[in-house]
């Protein structure tokens, strides 16, 4: 699924890894050996412009760093050879994504108006993505450890658009008061059912699935005054009340659904957006700036709040001195040590003791040859300093990096190794975060 998801993310940039992520995540060897994959832990993510990163401003060319990577990076502290996909389209509603489902469970082709009529005005990519994505939808589903759902906030958005937020609800007569509230229910009684009919087809595909939802947020900005009164600053108060309202009406149904599936059996939760993102609205997204969208920062808060529902705990790494420029974790543990990692033409070097200890590698040194010989569940890796070719189980293979080499160190030398070369010798998975600036490798 991985390479599935590499393939994606050339197809857009709107999922696409960054230049300097490709550089020192990919493959050291210049011929990969033929080493065995362990099992992965696999995340697909559905849903809207939140689920898909989106923030304000992005284009065709912008890489995203929204919550479904800040999970994934979470999945690597846990030490899970986690890989992921998204199905994140811009401006897709809940009955969008349930007929992309339905369709994608009966192994039809679809267009978008069979998904949902518009969707290409949204997402440029939404045409390809429904075109060549569809085939694989249900079957990465099925695959999936984890399934991350943000949608809803579409099926709203009209409304609170007709509704104006200058209206003055209370001033409203009666029967228009009725027709106002009338539509906002059928519009969550659409909601329902349809996220009901979502979470039922991914309990069929995948009754063994985490699931963790987002309920909805309400981008109002708020201002308490002096007197304790609560203002919202160019919202006329009746209308932020009647969606506040509404928006505890809508939260409170979704928790019926999650329970009822809860109650078939479905491993399923909610992840409070409401409560992470609406404590600080202008500082996490752009309302500020009329979208609703969250910044980096409202994405590293879902992030985290899915993550906590998933592991109960969201992990960093220490704080990195001054020179070092890199963390590296091992089976979710940060090697900690005197002897820094050091950057070599876009790839990590990382003293042998020190990565052979974090994999509970054996590691033999031949003071002749300066040769390490480094051994772990029946894989062995031999580097040489200064070799421009390792051996992987005996098989010489050529490097794209530079060889291994001595480092000075005040009265003593330390043999620092390339770590993906090694790692990925010995079978094990290489991810390294630009945005953090983080290598996780992981069995």
């Amino acid at each position: 699924m991985y390479s599935k998801f590499r393939n994606m993310l050339k197809m857009t940039a709107l999922g696409a890894a960054s230049a300097a992520l490709l550089v020192q995540a990919g493959s050291a060897f210049a011929a990969p050996a033929s080493a065995g994959s362990a099992a992965s832990y696999d995340i697909v993510v559905l849903g809207d412009s939140i689920a898909a990163g989106y923030q304000a401003g992005f284009t065709e060319q912008s890489v995203p760093y929204g919550f479904a990577e800040h999970v994934f990076e979470q999945a690597l502290f846990q030490g899970l050879r986690a890989e992921y996909v998204n199905y994140g389209v811009l401006g897709l509603r809940t009955e969008g994504l349930a007929n992309w489902l339905e369709a994608a469970i009966a192994g039809e082709k679809v267009t978008e108006a069979d998904v949902q009529a518009g969707l290409s005005d949204k997402d440029p990519r939404a045409k390809q993505m429904l075109a060549e994505m569809t085939d694989t939808l249900a079957g990465d589903i099925r695959d999936a450890e984890t399934v991350l759902i943000s949608i809803g906030g579409n099926d709203f958005l009209g409304f609170v658009n007709e509704l104006g937020l200058t209206t003055n609800v209370d001033a409203l007569s009666a029967g228009d008061k009725t027709a106002l509230q009338d539509k906002l229910d059928a519009l969550i009684n659409n909601y329902t059912t349809q996220l009901d009919d979502i979470l039922g087809m991914i309990g069929e595909l995948q009754p063994k699935a985490e699931v963790v939802i987002a309920n909805q947020y309400l981008p109002l900005p708020v201002l308490k005054l002096p007197n304790g009164e609560t203002t919202y600053p160019k919202v006329a108060k009746s209308a932020a009340l009647f969606l506040k309202d509404g928006q505890s009406n809508l939260n409170a149904r979704l928790g019926e659904v999650v329970k009822a599936h809860g109650n078939k059996g479905l491993s399923i939760k909610i992840s409070d957006a409401a409560a992470v993102i609406e404590k600080s609205i202008l500082t996490l997204t752009s309302i500020s700036d009329g979208d609703i969208h969250p910044k980096a920062a409202g994405y590293a808060a879902l992030g985290k709040a899915y993550s906590e529902q998933l592991w109960g705990e969201y992990k960093t790494v220490l704080p990195r001195a001054a020179g070092v420029p890199i963390s590296v974790v091992v089976n979710g543990e940060e090697i900690v040590s005197k002897y820094a990692p050091v950057i070599q033409k876009g790839r990590t070097y990382l003293a042998v003791r020190d990565i052979t200890d974090a994999m509970g590698a054996e590691l033999k040194w031949d003071a002749a040859t300066a040769t390490a010989t480094v051994s772990l569940d029946g894989r062995t890796v031999d580097i040489t300093v200064g070799a421009a070719t390792i051996r992987v189980n005996g098989e010489t293979v050529p490097l794209n990096a530079e060889p291994a080499y001595l480092q000075q160190f005040p009265g003593e030398k330390k043999t620092y190794l390339p770590l993906a070369a090694l790692s990925e010798g010995l079978g094990f998975q290489v991810e390294y975060r630009h945005e953090q600036k983080i290598a996780f490798i992981n069995k």
